[in-house]
């Protein structure tokens, strides 16, 4: 079995430095924990593992986060930082494994300095190559650029003339260098038109990447939002009446508590101009409007879309403060990345009201994480389901360990959570066999796959593609797949590991994380060759 080629550095090693950063004693930090001091010692040497109650003990009394003192911080950067090193970008000095451990182990704050300088650069390389695209497809563009070429020319016509003929008379040379002026005014003015075409794009450094700014915030609190479940635990009893909490319940307390009116309009009535101004106007599914107090909802919306969406503006209105506190805390850096974060939240609210943490997760074990017999339970959507399953990290009221992943026909991932242990690839698209892409084949039905990685971890996956409703014929639906998996040591507690040959080595399907980063010489579906030299060969 291969070795990862990069781990974190173990707990004992960050155990030990913290304890003795903060000079505490090894016999006053294990009687705080509730340990001997020779179980201490042992864990300082990495020889006892440690983790669930005794590991955040171990952090409350060293003052820092679980996830830091176990190292899943570090873990996913090391990932991330494998990712980095696949790219072609560095073929020519290869970033080995060691190194790559090393640096995070001696100088954290330049590995994250190097994610960010990636993380620019490709930001920059897609705007590029959108830049590049516009080009070729945009008239405007097209005949700006070639009215800077002609005039660049006359420029460098008249330049060469007053150059090579030293003997013109005083006239003409006057005339000569009047017309050079002219048509370098007329070139600046040709200039600040096109970078007027490219909305200046091209000179603002790259801005931080919203989506990945709120990803991050939600890995560092292992997508589990204290704040919001208590709050929503609270508010619950409020709305609903029906023991269900209904669309009529969540429709009731909105027009009762807020003055709201719900209507359920054509979706062509919702079909608005984007803010860039393009003609082509979009659809929408929901269209708040604060002033009239009315939340208009396409008839194209199934009920249980509709019901997150109305329970999505209760917790926009009524855990205001909550949320504020968390995008306070998050320390988002831009506008944008602050109001995807308010959106992430409220979604983040509205499954937890509409499925509330301990009798969602008493039912998931009582049906052992049947998808499907949840969603008929609660009422909602396969996704709904799949992502509040990945938020159950409640301490001491866990639920299973999973990651989830959503990625559209064309490979492109739109979400991605994991709370498992599994780095899932944030630059690119992900391994060709994992069966989130083989459930496009049989849309609606549940596939399962037993994985093993390259370093010998094996997963359970489970995907399902699903359609979403564009609001009529002609209106185009969307396909995504959606996958959750978790770590074959939790398979059993499942109902899609029945019939798996889950201690049979050899039953699993060999897969990677990505191409470049995959080192398995002898996969048929490979599209790129591996970036990285390996010790060992895959298993």
């Amino acid at each position: 079995m291969a070795r990862s080629p990069a781990s974190a550095p173990p707990v004992g090693h960050r155990l030990r430095a913290r304890r003795r950063a903060l000079g505490q004693t090894q016999a006053a930090l294990a009687q705080r924990a509730g340990i001997s001091p020779a179980y201490l010692n042992l864990i300082e040497h990495n020889k006892r593992a440690i983790g669930g109650a005794l590991l955040r003990r171990l952090a409350e009394a060293l003052e820092m986060p679980p996830g830091d003192l176990s190292g899943e911080a570090e873990s996913r950067l090391l990932a991330d930082l494998r990712e980095i090193a696949a790219d072609p970008l560095f073929a020519g000095e290869p970033l080995e494994a060691a190194e790559m451990t090393a640096a995070l182990t001696h100088a954290p704050g330049l590995a994250r300095a190097l994610l960010t300088l990636y993380r620019a650069y490709r930001r920059g390389q897609d705007q590029i190559g959108a830049l590049v695209e516009r080009l070729g497809h945009d008239p405007a563009l097209a005949e700006s650029f070639h009215r800077l070429l002609t005039r660049v020319t006359s420029v460098r016509s008249f330049a060469e003339i007053l150059q090579d003929y030293g003997d013109l008379d005083a006239e003409r040379r006057q005339r000569f260098t009047a017309s050079l002026v002219d048509e370098s005014h007329t070139l600046s003015d040709l200039v600040g038109e096109t970078f007027a075409l490219l909305d200046a794009s091209a000179g603002r450094h790259p801005e931080p990447a919203p989506g990945e700014e709120v990803e991050d915030f939600l890995l560092e609190r292992g997508n589990h939002l204290p704040e919001l479940e208590a709050a929503a635990e609270a508010l619950r009893p409020a709305i609903d009446r029906s023991g269900g909490l209904l669309l009529a319940d969540v429709m009731r307390h909105l027009e009762s508590r807020h003055g709201v009116t719900v209507q359920r309009v054509a979706p062509e009535a919702l079909a608005t101009v984007p803010a860039d101004g393009a003609a082509v106007p979009r659809p929408a599914a929901v269209q708040w409007d604060p002033e009239r107090r009315r939340l208009a909802l396409s008839q194209a919306l199934p009920p249980a879309s509709s019901r997150f969406l109305a329970a999505g503006l209760i917790a926009e209105l009524e855990l205001k403060a909550e949320i504020e506190h968390l995008l306070d805390d998050a320390a988002l850096s831009t506008p944008e990345s602050r109001r995807q974060g308010a959106r992430a939240l409220i979604g983040y609210a509205a499954g937890a009201l509409m499925l509330p943490y301990a009798p969602f997760l008493a039912t998931a074990r009582q049906v052992r994480f049947d998808i499907e017999l949840l969603q008929q339970h609660f009422a909602v959507s396969w996704e709904q389901v799949c992502h509040r399953l990945t938020t159950l990290r409640r301490p001491g009221d866990e639920g299973i360990p999973f990651h989830l992943l959503r990625t559209d026909i064309a490979g492109n991932i739109s979400k991605r959570f994991s709370t498992s242990g599994l780095s899932l690839p944030r630059f690119g698209g992900v391994c060709p066999r994992w069966c989130v892409h083989s459930a496009f084949l049989t849309p609606d039905h549940v596939t399962t796959q037993l994985a093993r990685l390259p370093d010998g971890a094996t997963h359970l996956f489970v995907a399902r593609a699903v359609s979403k409703a564009g609001g009529g014929f002609r209106a185009p639906r969307r396909l995504y797949s959606v996958l959750i998996g978790c770590d074959v040591a939790f398979a059993r507690q499942t109902v899609y590991a029945d019939g798996l040959a889950l201690d049979t080595p050899a039953a699993a399907t060999p897969v990677g994380l990505t191409c470049r980063q995959c080192p398995r010489p002898d996969c048929a579906q490979r599209a790129h060759p591996a970036a990285l030299p390996f010790a060992d060969s895959a298993p």
